[in-house]
């Protein structure tokens, strides 16, 4: 599986009763609601579960996924608050691989496969480097390009 946006995770759904909080799809679908399935009116059974988009009219994502969309987008919204949502959400776009299990510890997430190897450790928040824009050591000017 490649996505251009680099946005995606892959794993396993469980079923609503046998859902655990250490599996991010069940996590982002089954505890914390803020990942919905397409059409639910149509009542599909999807493959494929998306956060509602949160710059568009509730009416809009309500169509789309029905009555829940609007809890979602402000569950979504609230994520910076919410350090487990946060560190889960690091991990969109950082493997390919299918991610079984997560787990934060401070502000490091990890993600591993189903046979508890570890596929993918990401920061929760990414450094920042500031660097003036003469160098001396090179004796230059960076210029920065858009």
């Amino acid at each position: 599986m490649n996505c251009i946006g680099k946005i995606r995770l892959a794993g396993w759904l469980s079923k609503p009763g046998q859902a655990r909080a250490d599996n991010p799809i069940d996590y982002l679908v089954h505890v914390k609601k803020i990942a919905l399935p397409l059409f639910p009116q149509f009542g599909l059974e999807p493959n494929v579960y998306y956060i509602p988009p949160v710059h568009v009219p509730d009416s809009f994502n309500r169509q789309l996924f029905g009555p829940g969309a609007a809890e979602a987008v402000r569950t979504y919204r609230n994520a910076p608050n919410d350090p487990d949502l946060a560190s889960l959400l690091c991990l969109f776009g950082s493997t390919e691989m299918i991610v079984d299990r997560f787990r934060r510890q401070g502000d490091i997430v990890t993600g591993v496969d189903d046979k508890g190897q570890q596929v993918v450790r990401v920061p929760m928040n990414e450094p920042v480097h500031i660097r003036p824009a003469f160098d001396p050591s090179n004796q230059l000017v960076r210029i920065n390009c858009p």
